[in-house]
């Protein structure tokens, strides 16, 4: 549990813009997050910034110039039985000098909720970013000094107004209105400050149709970037702002969607567009970074090469390279010298462990549906039917694919044989596969996860007397369903911060901005009949632990806790652990820690795996 649970040791990674520093973002043993800089030349880490545990602590830190970064803070607070997240925004220099946290002074006044958002980065002006200024009606946009705090309106607070996006030059061109259930992205067609703004798009926030996302703009200030529907799957398409808004599609994949972009470099320039099959890939638009890739995947056979950023004159690049049994590690590649030096492995922690290696597999559904699924068996084990634990992911517009998981590797290392499957109401493969969704199509999803289930027993994988079922936000709460479902397939099942009524899941959404469209999504009424485990506590049939975090922002705290006092009643056996300083993640690793520990001992209690 220890090894498994222990926070990497590297994260959040950036290049400095001269290439002879490499920030990161690295937690301490009391849990705190501190930010570490390393000198690339003399290898040594200075920590220059750090959090507090219980209050704010380091979200994510970059390079406003190659002396200075920018880190963000994030807390979340508790009003009653309601948690929502705070933001500041503190500037720092590379060695730990001079630290200063921004705006919140000038915006003392008024609740200003979310402090860190950047809109551009002004690689050409050492000293100041735009940053969105929040105020009680809306947001603009100012230009903001680094090192005093000094702020100039660059465009003044509109209503309702929630996103800015600039071109990367300096130049806000896109904002996004949301008021009365409607959205509304506006847009100035010139790269120009004195260019007026027009209407680009307008949608209700229930439309679940309605597939325009965008993203940015190209190095062509005139192209906006943006996702949208392509033959039933997301792609990503250009708009040319200059010739009447044309659009075009810059890359689509003919059997799943484009899953994001990579964006990085002075103007942070749109490098690639990437996309999973059962592991990750790259469209490259940038053959210098191509290249780059190319050439370090020729010397780490058969792992996965991430190009994480480079420095603003393209001498120096950060890797990483890991794969599903290997956690990976960083990298500073000098393209000049051709030389590659390490940084950090990720999970030190994990120094001789052998990793049980993912395995793709598909078994088909009850209506004759093949489903995408993986499977990790424990390592050096026999070839005899094991205890069995059955994983659903969590989203549930989300998918597994091969890549180190540590969840499913404390399991394997624990004896067990681990299923993933990608069920229907999965994001990734298209609209057709996602269908309503995971919750309004709860029978559908349930159905094909205990098809899996049946799957390992009848080849064999699973002792049919020894399997749990085990999931994460949405998963926990199909794990919850498939275990209501299928009782006999089952001998306890775990949730970790898990859905457990729907319903209220969509109510209570409707208080946050964007609500609407997560309550559409959910469902409600005669969509959800018998879709709600905290209704059916009654039927339950194997004992239940349940996990979550009470400042959890994505499922309440209140849903497990509700969940237990029911289950209760029915005198049906549960446990509810609660976690007071975390968030949906459960970051902290002596939670996760704890967490593992408490999961092995529940299913060793009933699986007896060794």
């Amino acid at each position: 549990a220890r090894a498994f649970g222990t926070a990497p040791a590297i994260w959040g990674a950036r290049l400095s813009p001269d290439g002879q520093k490499v920030s990161f973002l690295h937690m301490a043993d009391n849990g705190v997050v501190a930010l570490v800089v390393l000198d690339a030349v003399t290898g040594k880490p200075r920590a220059a910034l750090a959090g507090e545990f219980e209050r704010f602590q380091i979200s994510w830190c970059d390079w406003a110039n190659e002396e200075r970064l920018l880190c963000g803070f994030r807390m979340v607070q508790l009003e009653g039985s309601v948690a929502y997240a705070l933001t500041r925004l503190v500037a720092v220099d590379h060695d730990g000098s001079d630290p200063r946290e921004l705006m919140s002074r000038r915006l003392r006044y008024t609740f200003a909720q979310l402090q860190d958002n950047v809109v551009d980065w002004l690689p050409d002006d050492r000293e100041h970013v735009l940053v969105e200024v929040p105020s009680g009606e809306g947001t603009g946009v100012s230009r903001l000094n680094i090192y005093d705090g000094d702020m100039t309106v660059v465009e003044r607070v509109r209503g309702s107004t929630r996103t800015w996006l600039s071109d990367g030059h300096g130049v806000p061109r896109l904002y996004q209105v949301i008021l009365n259930n409607r959205e509304r992205w506006s847009v100035r067609e010139q790269p120009s400050h004195d260019a007026e703004w027009s209407e680009l798009h307008e949608s209700t926030l229930d439309d679940l149709s309605d597939s325009f996302s965008p993203i940015g703009f190209a190095e062509n200030r005139n192209e906006l970037l943006y996702y949208s529907e392509h033959e039933g799957r997301t792609a990503l398409f250009a708009l040319d702002l200059a010739n009447g808004r044309q659009s075009r599609v810059v890359f689509s994949h003919p059997t799943v969607d484009v899953g994001g972009v990579l964006a990085f470099g002075k103007f942070r320039r749109l490098v690639a567009a990437s996309y999973i099959t059962d592991r990750p890939h790259l469209e490259f638009f940038d053959r210098r970074v191509a290249d780059v890739h190319r050439r370090v995947s020729q010397k780490f056979a058969g792992k996965q090469v991430a190009v994480l950023d480079e420095d603003f004159s393209q001498n120096f690049y950060l890797i990483h390279v890991g794969n599903d049994v290997d956690t990976g590690a960083y990298y500073r590649l000098d393209v000049a010298k051709s030389q590659l030096n390490p940084i950090s492995p990720v999970y030190p922690s994990l120094n001789g462990l052998e990793l049980s290696p993912m395995r793709e597999v598909r078994y088909t559904a009850a209506d004759g549906t093949e489903i995408p699924a993986y499977l990790t068996l424990p390592a050096g084990g026999d070839s005899g039917p094991k205890p069995a634990i059955v994983l659903p992911h969590g989203g549930p517009q989300s998918r597994d694919y091969v890549s180190y998981d540590f969840v499913v590797q404390f399991l394997a290392a624990n004896g067990y044989a681990v299923l993933q499957s990608n069920f229907r109401g999965s994001g990734g493969y298209g609209n057709e596969w996602r269908g309503a969704g995971g919750f309004k199509d709860w029978r559908v999803a349930v159905g094909d996860i205990n098809d899996g289930a049946e799957y390992l027993v009848r080849n064999g994988v699973a002792d049919p007397d020894r399997m749990c079922v085990v999931g994460w936000s949405y998963g926990g709460y199909a794990a919850l369903m498939s275990s209501l479902e299928r009782p006999e397939l089952y001998r306890c099942v775990v949730s970790i911060a898990g859905v457990t009524d729907p319903v209220a899941l969509g109510f209570n959404a409707r208080n946050f901005v964007g609500g609407r469209a997560a309550q559409a999504f959910i469902g409600a009424g005669n969509e959800l009949v018998g879709a709600v485990p905290s209704e059916r506590a009654d039927e339950f049939a194997v004992p239940v632990l349940l996990f979550h975090a009470r400042r959890d922002l994505n499922v309440p705290f209140a849903q497990s806790q509700t969940f237990a006092r029911n289950l209760e009643r029915a005198r049906k056996p549960v446990q509810l652990i609660e976690y007071e300083f975390a968030d949906h993640d459960i970051e902290p690793e002596q939670y996760r820690v704890d967490m593992l520990s408490r999961i092995g001992g529940f299913l060793e209690e009933h699986l007896r795996a060794r």
